[in-house]
């Protein structure tokens, strides 16, 4: 009976290391991951302000423009 308990904790220890680099693998791809998102966010806020920045001299958000005059209807 001894050497099948022997084995059964073989196999329990060996699937817990398994198990193990498998949490290593995925919290290392996961931290990989946070890091292109954030890389990502910054870029896309540098560019958002970047076009504001662009933008910014040519927009008059003061004014509206106004409306065209109606043509008379020939009948």
């Amino acid at each position: 009976m001894l050497p099948w308990v022997l084995v059964f904790l073989v196999l329990v220890l060996a699937g817990l290391g398994v198990i193990g680099w498998f949490a290593w693998r995925l919290f290392g791809d996961v931290r990989h991951l946070g890091a292109a998102v954030a890389d990502a966010s910054t870029r896309l806020s540098e560019a958002a302000a970047e076009l504001d920045a662009a933008g910014g001299p040519s927009l008059r958000r003061d004014s509206v423009p106004h409306p065209r005059p109606t043509a008379a209807h020939r009948q």
